[in-house]
């Protein structure tokens, strides 16, 4: 499992030390208050080592330090986390529930709000969120959906292309999903993806059906039926065409990214995703993929998001979670985790509204090379995921037309 860095996490937390003074306002005191000594369950996907190791080695013992244990619950998939409440919920325990932040976005944050199942309006009060833009789409709207001071933001992302340089020339990258279909067909077997319901395999289904409809744009706002009706058997199409010439003839997919990762460090298949904004650079440091692996985007440009933490409306410990999700905007964490040596995860905060200091930090922590594109190329081909709605269909579209 990666490490931070002992400098780096004795700086953090050293600073951490004194901003929790500085900051403190009576009402947040008493929250402060009231945290003290309280343990948080913090429900998350669990499926990466440094994530994981960002966690446990960084945030746990800041959070130790403002007098909260943070105990993290690994989940496969978010939805675990989100049905658990909902059946506490149905079981009529609305105090003392098991979960007190779970890592989220899109259709989970969706179904979770809709079914009630999250506390709202706390988001923006913390002290850090004054480091945070507001008033941006990307922030106020997660996948479409308000987000209603019922998420506090932790970082972002957007997704990126990894290929191994040894097996595949620069000169042949396929940069849309037309020419990628060209490249599979001429490479049996050497490309897959994760199938739906896993999140990336969604999004990167998604992305082919923005492009194979003519763009993103008709796709932004409120969903559309009739665009969906019209677009998606274009990627149906397109998926059953190429799927012969998958890994395994397209009979079985990978369950994840980290599968994925495997079957692609191995030499089984040439291409893989990431969606760090410093690219690959944590996967290869941490030995997760080969020195050799390399990072691309398509002409297109490809989606870019923000992801949050929430708390449940009957979590048993909602002043420590606050502790917890204040802690995650610090700047000194927001850092810590966009290096490529931890995490390489975007930012959650405007560097703007931190200091002049801290911008020429996140400039320099970014160091485009082979694992990682410049972030102003990455800005110029980003652009927004769409309605949940398009998510939920994706997964049912992919059972019914696919593995039918």
């Amino acid at each position: 499992m990666n490490k931070l860095p002992l400098l780096a996490l004795t700086t953090a937390l050293l600073t951490l030390d004194t901003m929790g003074t500085a900051q403190s306002t009576p009402s947040w005191a008493a929250t402060q208050k009231a945290a003290q000594n309280q343990t948080v369950n913090f429900y998350m996907w669990g499926g990466s080592n440094d994530i994981n190791a960002y966690v446990d080695t960084v945030v746990a013992p800041a959070a130790k330090k403002l007098g909260v244990t943070l105990r993290r619950v690994p989940v496969s998939d978010t939805v675990q986390a989100v049905n658990k409440v909902l059946g506490e919920k149905q079981a009529g325990k609305n105090a003392g529930g098991s979960v007190d932040l779970i890592w989220i976005n899109g259709e989970n944050f969706k179904t979770a709000q809709q079914a009630k199942l999250l506390r709202t309006g706390w988001a923006e009060a913390l002290p850090n969120a004054k480091y945070v833009n507001w008033q941006s789409p990307a922030i106020r709207t997660d996948f479409g959906f308000p987000v209603d001071g019922a998420e506090s933001p932790w970082g972002s992302s957007q997704w990126q292309y990894v290929y191994d340089s040894t097996r595949v020339k620069e000169a042949d990258l396929p940069h849309s999903f037309r020419a990628l279909a060209t490249w599979i067909h001429a490479h049996p077997g050497r490309f897959t993806f994760p199938a739906p319901p896993n999140f990336s395999g969604n999004r990167f289904l998604r992305q082919a059906m923005f492009e194979l409809a003519g763009g993103q744009a008709q796709f932004t706002g409120a969903f559309k039926p009739d665009v969906w009706a019209k677009t998606s058997p274009l990627l149906w199409s397109y998926v059953n065409a190429i799927r012969p010439d998958l890994w395994r003839n397209g009979q079985t997919f990978p369950a994840d990214v980290p599968n994925l990762y495997s079957l692609f460090s191995n030499g089984e298949i040439d291409f893989a995703f990431v969606q760090n904004i410093a690219g690959i650079a944590a996967e290869v440091n941490s030995g997760v993929l080969p020195n050799t692996a390399r990072v691309f985007i398509f002409d297109a440009g490809t989606v870019t998001d923000t992801h949050y933490v929430a708390i449940p409306y009957n979590a048993a410990h909602p002043d420590a979670a606050k502790v917890v999700a204040n802690l995650l905007l610090t700047p000194e964490l927001q850092l810590a985790k966009l290096s490529g040596k931890v995490w390489g995860d975007g930012l959650g905060i405007d560097p703007q509204r931190v200091s002049p200091a801290f911008q020429a930090q996140v400039k320099a922590a970014l160091k485009v090379g082979p694992y990682t594109l410049d972030p102003a190329l990455l800005a110029k081909k980003s652009f927004g995921d769409v309605a949940a709605e398009y998510d939920r269909n994706v997964q049912d579209g992919f059972k019914a037309n696919v593995l039918k």
